[in-house]
């Protein structure tokens, strides 16, 4: 589904935030624009959902949630 609300923030390990616009979320991952690149592998935390990079596509990257959350998790976090 795509949040209401889509902008949010990615976390590196290191602590960068990164501000991203969601495009799509599934209880395994989501889609989200951002500003630039990041290596595939790269852990991430997205609002309060930990994954990890993916894919990387023109407008930004795919994440994989470390867990598959229920939809409704989803929607209680990205609504």
């Amino acid at each position: 589904f795509s949040p209401r609300n889509p902008f949010s923030r990615l976390v590196l390990v290191d602590g960068t935030e990164i501000k991203c616009r969601i495009v799509d979320v599934s209880p395994s991952g989501a889609a989200v624009n951002i500003d630039r690149k990041l290596e595939i592998g790269t852990p991430v935390i997205l609002g309060v959902m930990r994954g990890r990079v993916v894919r990387n596509f023109e407008e930004g990257v795919a994440i994989e949630f470390s867990i598959v959350h229920s939809l409704e998790t989803l929607q209680t976090y990205f609504s």
